[in-house]
């Protein structure tokens, strides 16, 4: 629960402040839909395309490399990029190495969602 330190002071007295916790008694926060509607899959409205994911130097060399990687034809090769390399998750290689922007954006807003519930953030 969320709790904010207050400073009182003491009736008549001018130069001494005490502090004491008051326990915020707001329920949590509420998300109102704003992007999707109800009952749409948000991934349903995205047209998505196979694509490789290919890092190479001014010589040509590879740095990193990922075939049949799936993201929404509107983002950029440069976008697609960065976000396998950097932010997807598992070893490369591996069954468990993410493969879709998907999957990816599913983790980090199931993640998000779960550590603000927890902390008694949403209702």
């Amino acid at each position: 629960m969320l709790a904010k330190s207050v400073a009182v002071a003491a009736k008549g007295e001018r130069a001494k402040v005490s502090s004491r916790v008051i326990k915020d008694q707001r329920p949590g926060l509420t998300v109102e839909r704003f992007f999707t509607r109800q009952g749409v899959d948000p991934f349903e409205t995205v047209e998505w395309e196979l694509r490789d994911a290919i890092i190479s130097g001014a010589d040509g060399k590879v740095f990193f490399e990922q075939r049949g990687v799936e993201f929404p034809k509107t983002w950029s090769q440069t976008a697609t990029n960065v976000v396998v390399q950097k932010y997807f998750r598992g070893t490369l290689g591996t069954p468990q190495r993410e493969s879709s922007v998907r999957a990816m954006i599913a983790r980090v807003a199931d993640t998000i969602y779960g550590w603000g519930k927890a902390d008694g953030y949403f209702k």
